[in-house]
Order: structure tokens, then sequence, then C-alpha cells
């Protein structure tokens, strides 16, 4: 595109010369030869923009009960990392709710207790008459079969009534004939992403939880997404950053800060205002903590474990630095104009990916150590 968007500069310039000089009897040969010139010029040509976009339209949501789930005093603990402390969660029926907050902060830990994904260290989770829960996992689509073909994860994860529609479904998800035969293994982020959501439509659910289903879609997939969730008639959870992928989506918003959750009435926006916040990076950098957080004592660590979690802390930073270098060579490298027609174009995307999902380990634990550092006062 840059390629291409500066040859057309050169062109038009050279149009303006070649107009102007055929405007002068003296300079008409040289704007022939100009012309011709410019005739010869080897054109660089970009594909049409790809369109196409999954239809996405979710079941009919089965009638569950007035209260969806109930959480009291959940509480769950990693080790000596408390995430969440003593917190309270109620859904009625119909309630679209957005889970935002920093990384870390619990987000995916409270959903994945909420689907019976995992066990919270104290507390209860309670559901509803006939709730019938669709959950989409923030790496749900890493954890698909890379063995499998398309067809064959869409069979394995099918009840045997929709056996019969599974190419129909696969078909607008935009895997089309031949596709459907393609292994898993060979399938981009956004087309993992797009068979993950085709997985999720195989049976009836009114409990929606979604947690970063943007991540590997692009932007016309997103909104077909966004879409289908406005139209989407059961109980809805969403765990986004993506604030236009939220705004105007949910009726509630729950901050996860400093182990709590904090309720606002209202879309992304709306929550924004009432915290006097610009965007949602600056969501990820707040962490104001409560005047009582404060006066509480330190939580004291040994002498062996302080040295373990600087070691730990260490260790991921040399790690973050270095795989941050590595991801900068090898996006050098795929920015190039003819990357895709090296053979080994496919292994370094491979491989790219591979040092992107190690970026964010490392961040994690990373954050994990740090965090427990903190507490202690370190």
């Amino acid at each position: 595109m840059a390629s291409y968007e500066n040859q057309q500069r050169v062109i038009a310039q050279k149009e303006r010369t070649i107009t102007r000089f055929m405007a002068k009897a003296s300079k008409t040969k040289m704007a022939q030869s100009m012309q011709k010139q410019l005739d010869k010029i080897d054109r660089v040509t970009i594909d049409q923009e790809d369109t196409a976009v999954m239809n996405l339209r979710f079941p009919p949501a089965p009638r569950s009960g007035q209260i969806v789930v109930e959480g009291k005093g959940v509480t769950k603990q990693y080790g000596k990392l408390l995430v969440l402390d003593h917190v309270d969660i109620k859904l009625d029926r119909g309630d679209r709710v957005a889970f935002v907050g920093q990384n870390g902060q619990g987000k995916t830990t409270l959903a994945k207790i909420l689907v019976n994904q995992l066990t919270s260290t104290s507390g209860s989770i309670t559901l509803g008459h006939n709730v019938q829960i669709g959950y989409y996992a923030q790496n749900q689509s890493d954890a698909l079969g890379n063995s499998q073909t398309v067809l064959e994860t869409m069979e394995n994860a099918s009840p045997p009534e929709m056996r019969t529609r599974l190419r129909s479904i696969l078909g607008a998800f935009m895997f089309s004939g031949e596709d459907a035969d393609k292994k898993v293994t060979v399938l981009s982020g956004g087309e993992r992403a797009r068979l993950a959501l085709a997985c999720l439509l195989l049976r009836p659910f009114n409990l929606l939880v979604l947690d970063e289903p943007t991540n590997h879609l692009d932007m016309l997939s997103k909104d077909v997404l966004k879409q289908a969730l406005l139209d989407f008639d059961g109980t809805l959870i969403v765990v986004s950053h993506d604030r236009e992928f939220l705004r105007g989506l949910t009726n509630r918003t729950l901050e996860f800060r400093d182990r709590h959750l904090h309720e606002y009435i209202g879309d992304v926006d709306a929550f924004l205002e009432k915290r006097s916040l610009d965007n949602m990076r600056q969501v990820e950098l707040s962490s104001k903590i409560p005047a009582a957080d404060a006066l509480q004592p330190k939580r004291e660590i040994s002498y062996e474990e302080r040295k373990r979690l600087q070691r730990n802390v260490s260790q991921a930073e040399k790690r973050i630095e270095k795989l941050e270098e590595e991801l900068v060579k090898l996006e050098q490298v795929m920015g190039d104009m003819s990357f895709y027609e090296r053979p080994d174009a496919h292994q370094v995307t491979k491989d790219y990916q591979q040092k992107k999902a190690a970026l964010e380990e490392a961040m994690s634990e990373w954050e994990e150590a740090q965090s427990a550092l903190d507490e202690a006062g370190i």
C-alpha cells in the first residue's frame, strides 16, 4: 500500500508537468517523451479490499428464571496472591454487563468461576432456573485441536441433531468448500477465532459469557459480532478493553479494582464519564488504592520467598525485553513487500505468533511476582 501510494504521488506530479508542458509549443515534444516514459512504468497494483464477513446470528435464548446467576462473598486466592476479596454479583434475566479494569484484577477469574471453569476459594455461586451457559474463553481459539480439520473440530463439538447443518454454519463463518478440510494448525488467528465462535453456536444458551472476543477479529467481523450481540435476547457478560466494541452494547459496567467490584449503570461511555477518564487506556493505568487498604499492615514474606519473587521479576523483565526486541525484528521482516513470496513466510508468521504469546505469558509472570512484592511493601 505504501509503495502504491508513493507511486501514485509520483505519477500525479509527472502528469501535472506533462499537462503544463503540452500547453507550450516549445515543450510539446518533451511532454510527449515524458508521456511515453510514464506509460512504460510498471504500475504497482493492490488487491481489492476483502469485504467478506461472517454471517453471525445467535440462536434464540431459552427462557431462564428471573435471577440468572448470583455470587455471594466470592473470594479467589492463588497461593498467597489474593485476586478477589468477598465480592458479590447478581445478574437478572436480560442484563448486559461489561467487565472492565486492569489486567490481573480478576475479570477472567470471575468469568471462569461464574461458568464453573474455576473453583472459588470461598463464597458461593448459584445459577438460576434453566440457565444454559455459552462461554468463549480468552484463549478459546488457541485451545482448538491443531491435528483436526475445521469440519472435524465442529463435529467433535456438535450434538447429533446439528450434524447436518455443520457445513452451512461453516459457510456463514467464511469456511466454504475446501476450507472445511483445512487443518486447524494452518489457520490464521482470525480464522481460529471465527471457528471458535462457530462452535459456540452449536448449542442453545441464555447466559453468554465472552472473554476478550474481539482478539484476532478484523474490524468488519467485530462489527458483525457486535450486531449479533445487540440482537441476542439472553443475558450477556463481556470482558473487554475495546471501547468501540463495548459502546452501546451493555447497560451495566463492573470495574475490577483492588480485589473488589465497582458498579456503574450504563455502557462504557457512561462509566468513563463517571470515572472522569478519557479512554480505556487510563483504566488500565488507574490503580488508586482506597485509604482503608493503605492502612492495612503489609503482608510479611520470608527472606527466601522475597529472593525468589525478586528473581522471578528480574528473569521476566529480561525475557520481556528480549521478546520485544525479537518481535520488532520480525515485524521489520514481515513488513517487506516481498515477504509473502518467501518460502519460509508461514514459519516466520508462526514464530511471530508464538513469540507474541510468549510475551503475554512473560508479562503475566512479571505481574504476578511484582504484585506479591508490592503487597509485601518491597
